[in-house]
C-alpha cells in the first residue's frame, strides 16, 4: 500500500493539474481522493518547494517538500526523485519554507504558524475532511447537499492512523471538504486550540481586559480575521 502511495504522489507531482476549486468533491468508493482531487488542492504548496528542518537538538537539513492536507504528514522528494512521508517524528521542531514556518506540536501535529516576533501568535492547519456516506438518495452521497449534516464524521486531526483512512477509501463513497482549525501560540510556543479558555490561560493578567474586548467586538474564534483582529489587541497589552 505504501509503495501505491509513493508512485501516485510521485505521478500527482509529475502532472500536476491547474484549475479552479471544485469544493466539495465527490469520490466513489474504491476510488483514491488523488485520482479525483487535484494535486495543488491536496497540498499546501502548488509544488515541492525548499525547506530547512530544524531538529530539537540543534541541527539542521534542507529538503524539497510539501505538506499534503490529506494526510496531515510532510512529505520529502528523496534522493531517488521519489515521494515518500515523514512521520511526524518529534524530534524534528519546525519546517521553514522561508515564506510559511510550519511547526510540529506533540498534540495537534503540523501547524503553520503567523510569521512574525510578537506574542500569542496566530496559527492554522489546513486540512481535508471526509465525510464517509453510505448510499442514498443522492446518487450514493446521501447527504451532498449539506455534508454538515452527517454523524459519520473522519477528520485527519487526531491519531486516525493511514489504515483507517485507506479502509474509509475502500468502503464508502466520500465527500471530500476543505477545511482549517486555528490555534494560539505562547511565548514558549506551546499551542493551544483558538478559543477564549485558552487566551486567558496564556494571558491571565489580562482576562478580564480581554474578556470585555471579545464581548465588544464580538470576536468569533472560527474567524481568522476575528482572531487577527483579537491577537492585535492582545499583542498591545
Amino acid at each position: 500500500m505504501k509503495a501505491l502511495i509513493v508512485t501516485s504522489l510521485f505521478f500527482l507531482f509529475q502532472g500536476e493539474i491547474v484549475g479552479q476549486s471544485n469544493w466539495p468533491y465527490r469520490v466513489p468508493a474504491g476510488v483514491k481522493v488523488e485520482s479525483i482531487v487535484p494535486f495543488h488542492e491536496l497540498y499546501l504548496f502548488p509544488a515541492f518547494r525548499k525547506c530547512s528542518i530544524f531538529y530539537v537538538d540543534g541541527n539542521t537539513s534542507l529538503a524539497m517538500a510539501n505538506y499534503s492536507l490529506l494526510y496531515q504528514k510532510m512529505v520529502l522528494i528523496s534522493v531517488k526523485k521519489d515521494t515518500t512521508f515523514l512521520k511526524n517524528d518529534y524530534l524534528v521542531q519546525k519546517y521553514d519554507f522561508g515564506d510559511t514556518v510550519i511547526l510540529n506540536d506533540y498534540k495537534y501535529g503540523l501547524v503553520e504558524v503567523q510569521n512574525d516576533s510578537l506574542f500569542p501568535k496566530l496559527a492554522r492547519k489546513d486540512f481535508v475532511h471526509l465525510i464517509p456516506v453510505d448510499e442514498g438518495t443522492f446518487d450514493g452521497y446521501s447527504n451532498f447537499v449539506d455534508p454538515s449534516t452527517t454523524n459519520i464524521v473522519l477528520r485527519r486531526v487526531g491519531n486516525d492512523t493511514d489504515r483507517v483512512l485507506e479502509d474509509q477509501f475502500a468502503r464508502s463513497n466520500i465527500i471530500v471538504e476543505k477545511k482549517v482549525a486555528f490555534f494560539l501560540i505562547d511565548r514558549n510556543h506551546r499551542v493551544f486550540p483558538a478559543s477564549g479558555k485558552y487566551i486567558y490561560r496564556i494571558l491571565p493578567r489580562h482576562k478580564n481586559t480581554i474578556r470585555d474586548f471579545i464581548k465588544a467586538e464580538s470576536i468569533d474564534f472560527k474567524s481568522e480575521a476575528g482572531l487577527h483582529k483579537l491577537l492585535d489587541f492582545c499583542q498591545s497589552l
